[in-house]
């Protein structure tokens, strides 16, 4: 899901360096170690029964309700203005093609799952059309491209968003497009996506008719104030994810990852829906620093998200956390190939 904003800036080195493969697993490996640690700690409290999966589930509840609405207002509001998401609607656009392109995929292949259960089937669909699209690609952006590569990550978030909240809805309800859909649409996260486009909306507004707030108002810091809080509750989204992703990696069987489906999963998370996101993201005309990025996101593993929105939405958590765990593991080869045949 989104991160925290973070400041924008350019590093001229980071952006002209080329590193071969094995510096770059190097580097992926390292940037990797904190969710691995987060997610380490939630496999450690589920073994010592702190966390069962009751409590898993109402923790999800908590995430998506909660803490992840605040990281979304927090991150558009502070990241974003109106005149920058009009004039650079190719990066949101190109990130939402990647999570079309992986939905249409997963629905295509959908059939071939017809023995599994109902809840597998879901899961299975939302893993396809979703990638870890924020954290870490902004960890391996940064430490190859520099920071100018984090703000188009940032930014690209917002089209994923859309698509999580719509098509990964669909497909973790089974639902058709009807009103009982669009009513599953009207979530908080959603409602929380809308409330910060309204937000920069009106702030462009204001800023043109200069009514806007001045610094040290009791409006701008009221402002302000609330943005800090939700920041402050948006920072636990990766956190409690992560733990929420070990306490159920706890729970798994070992059959659950060395199995047909999950080889299949994998081999179509990592290396078909990227093929065919790169070949479409090669052809369109765009520039160098945003086809990079988004390459780099079209590559991903698994969300982690993905296991909370299982729990959430009452799927088969256990296959999204061998999904994630498998696919995590398998990254640390396949991205830095990726990038090698695709960036050159």
């Amino acid at each position: 899901m989104g991160v925290p904003p973070m400041k924008h800036g350019q590093d001229a080195r980071a952006h002209t360096c080329k590193q071969e493969p094995p510096t770059i697993m190097l580097t992926l490996f390292i940037k990797m170690l904190p969710l691995v640690l987060m997610t380490l700690a939630g496999y450690m409290l589920s073994k010592h029964r702190v966390i069962d999966a009751a409590f898993n589930r109402q923790l999800s509840l908590v995430l998506v309700n909660v803490f992840y609405p605040c990281l979304i207002v927090s991150s558009i509001v502070r990241s974003f203005t109106w005149d920058s998401l009009l004039q650079n609607w190719m990066i949101p656009a190109g990130a939402a093609f990647i999570f079309v392109t992986g939905w249409l995929i997963g629905r295509v292949t959908l059939p071939l799952l017809r023995h599994h259960t109902e809840g597998t089937r879901r899961c299975y669909h939302f893993i396809c059309m979703a990638n870890n699209y924020s954290f870490l690609p902004i960890l391996i952006a940064a430490s190859l491209w520099g920071e100018m590569a984090v703000a188009l990550v940032i930014f690209s978030s917002l089209g994923a968003e859309l698509c999580v909240w719509t098509l990964g809805v669909k497909a973790l309800t089974g639902q058709k497009l009807d009103r009982r859909f669009l009513r599953n649409l009207v979530s908080v996260p959603m409602l929380a996506l809308l409330a910060s486009i309204i937000i920069l909306v009106l702030r462009s507004q204001l800023t043109a008719c200069v009514l806007l707030p001045q610094d040290g108002t009791i409006c701008h810091s009221l402002f302000e104030t609330i943005l800090d809080t939700c920041q402050m509750m948006g920072s636990a989204t990766i956190p409690t994810s992560a733990l929420i992703c070990g306490a159920r990696i706890a729970m798994l069987h070992p059959g659950r990852i060395l199995s047909p489906l999950m080889a299949g999963t994998c081999l179509l998370r990592l290396a078909v829906i990227p093929a065919l996101c790169i070949a479409g993201l090669l052809v369109v005309p765009m520039s160098s620093e945003v086809r990079r990025v988004l390459i780099l996101i079209a590559v991903q593993p698994a969300a982690m998200a993905s296991v909370t929105m299982a729990e959430a939405f009452d799927c088969d958590a256990e296959f999204s956390a061998a999904a994630v765990l498998a696919t995590h593991v398998l990254c640390l080869v396949t991205i830095p190939l990726w990038l090698t045949v695709a960036l050159g």
